[in-house]
């Protein structure tokens, strides 16, 4: 079932905040440790990541950092009992690590709602035909949000969301309010790469049916799970409910 993680971790050298060790990280937790750094598995990967963060008031060195599981399946055994890690060449020592789990029907099963607000707390952005897409359009991050619902589903399951039922939906999704800026962040290909953060309010147009209220809410709470956009596997993106 859907799984957050958060790990509290003391480095014993200093930390590189370095996207590409940061993926390779994750990629050994989830994967193994055959495809470290750069390692390929699959391409659909059922996980993401949000970028290492310093301990508020902390001494040096301690990082906060949260990943989430997202298939039904028990978390890989490297990432649910993990004691110690490298991020690129530091080594560290998780000080602390708790998970939170919820099943895909239970947050299918919460109540629908009209009006729904993410914050993005690393840059999001969106990629289409090879191209960069830095506008918070509604049916691009909804969308991004279906695609990983439905990814982290067994084939045939009864909570997959059909095209004929998004379909329905993408065309009353509007974006209600938001307060953004332009954020760059390591790409982890040798460039920066843009992306919007800050806080979204999306909404169903009046007279939307309860189904698409409640596809709206269901796939806003899996959002702190998925991440939105690209490159959630590589910290873009994360995603945390309300108005951060």
């Amino acid at each position: 079932m859907p799984t957050l993680i958060e790990m509290r971790l003391k480095a014993t050298w200093a930390v590189r905040e370095d996207t590409r060790q940061l993926h390779g990280l994750a990629c050994v937790l989830f994967e193994g440790d055959s495809v470290a750094d750069g390692g390929h598995a699959r391409q659909d990967k059922p996980w993401a990541v949000t970028p290492l963060r310093p301990v508020p008031g902390s001494v040096p060195d301690e990082w906060l950092w949260r990943a989430a599981w997202l298939p039904d399946g028990p978390v890989p055994p490297a990432a649910s009992a993990a004691d110690a890690l490298r991020v690129g060449h530091a080594s560290c020592v998780v000080m602390e690590s708790t998970q939170r789990r919820v099943s895909h029907a239970a947050l299918a099963s919460g109540p629908a709602a009209a009006e729904v607000t993410v914050s993005f707390v690393s840059p999001a952005y969106f990629s289409q035909n090879g191209t960069d897409v830095l506008v918070p359009d509604p049916r691009l991050i909804v969308g991004s949000w279906r695609r990983r619902w439905n990814g982290s589903l067994p084939e045939g399951d009864a909570l997959w969301i059909s095209d004929e039922a998004w379909r329905d939906a993408h065309r009353v999704m509007e974006l209600a309010a938001f307060n953004l800026r332009t954020e760059a962040r390591d790409s982890g290909y040798g460039r920066p790469r843009a992306g919007f953060t800050g806080s979204v309010t999306l909404r169903s147009a009046r007279g939307a049916s309860t189904a698409v209220r409640g596809m709206l809410a269901t796939l806003a709470r899996f959002a702190e799970y998925s991440g939105t956009g690209a490159q959630v596997t590589h910290g873009f993106g994360a995603t945390l409910a309300g108005s951060q």
